[in-house]
């Protein structure tokens, strides 16, 4: 498959709804970008069809991101709790395929928090489980999962690419796939490069963030060298690009990934240089069809 790139809407906007989807869509088409992360926070406040009909003829397909909650967790050992957690991803599943996606990602596989201990292997395999029937189900409405491997601070259970790997072979189903962040790797991976060639077999979303969550260019984080190594190595799908600045936030989301202050004004112009870069390097390292 082609490189689709895709951008997350806080660019512009504190909130996506379909008022505003259309308009938020068209600029991210105009910088270059295929594809618009609809995030499904609340699922069962969403309106698939509105968000549908927002994007038909923007040329920009969604793609999800969901969560689990900690009373509605897929890794929880208690047997509601879990079918709770399976319940809400059936949900964004239906929602995805409803509004035109092929894909839910994000951190499925538990609550996105600071945990307070150790994941016991117990905790690893009934989620692997629970991931394995969601995703089967999920195949058959024509949409994948995606589990995004994140820091420390915000999970116990994957962190990394080699446990990212490991749990999505463990699971067993091939509807699972794994999202790298640039973001998140320069906080845990000793080497992106070596992440990135690791997690390649089972990669389907690469992640350009900062390290201050704002413009590509601008930090220490090698996003073009990591972007470089993986389509060096074969790497043909989706690439990302995600920043935050609290003013475009809501408070409670803000607070929830610990964004204190604003460092970028200008959506257009960051999704501009970030689409630039990733085009870029696709012209490099991509013959064209």
């Amino acid at each position: 498959m082609n490189n689709q790139i895709a951008i997350h809407p806080a660019a512009w906007a504190a909130e996506l709804t379909p008022d505003n989807a259309t308009a938020i869509a068209r600029r991210a088409a105009g910088h270059g970008f295929h594809r618009m992360i609809v995030p499904l926070r609340t699922p069962e406040t969403i309106d698939a069809g509105a968000f549908e009909k927002a994007l038909r003829d923007t040329g920009i397909r969604p793609v999800n991101t969901a969560g689990q909650l900690p009373d509605a967790d897929l890794s929880s050992v208690d047997e509601e709790v879990r079918e709770r957690g399976r319940n809400r991803l059936r949900l964004a599943v239906r929602l995805a395929r409803d509004m035109g996606s092929d894909h839910v990602g994000g951190v499925l596989y538990g609550p996105l928090r600071h945990a307070p201990v150790q994941p016991s292997g117990e905790t690893r395999r009934i989620a692997a489980e629970s991931l394995a029937i969601v995703a089967e189900e999920a195949k058959t409405l024509g949409v994948r999962l995606v589990l995004e491997i994140v820091n420390r601070y915000e999970t116990n259970l994957l962190t990394h690419a080699a446990a990212g790997v490991s749990f999505v072979e463990e699971a067993g189903s091939d509807n699972l796939f794994l999202h790298l962040d640039t973001y998140h790797m320069n906080i845990e991976e000793p080497d992106l490069g070596a992440a990135v060639r690791l997690a390649l077999p089972h990669l389907a979303y690469l992640e350009l963030g900062q390290n201050h969550r704002g413009d590509l260019t601008r930090g220490h984080i090698p996003v073009r060298e990591v972007l470089a190594t993986a389509l060096a190595a074969g790497y043909r799908g989706m690439i990302g690009v995600e920043a935050f600045t609290r003013r475009l936030m809501t408070t409670q989301v803000a607070t929830s990934l610990a964004i204190w202050r604003d460092v970028f004004d200008d959506g257009d112009t960051l999704a501009a240089e970030a689409a630039r870069l990733v085009h870029d390097a696709l012209a490099e390292h991509v013959a064209p069809n």
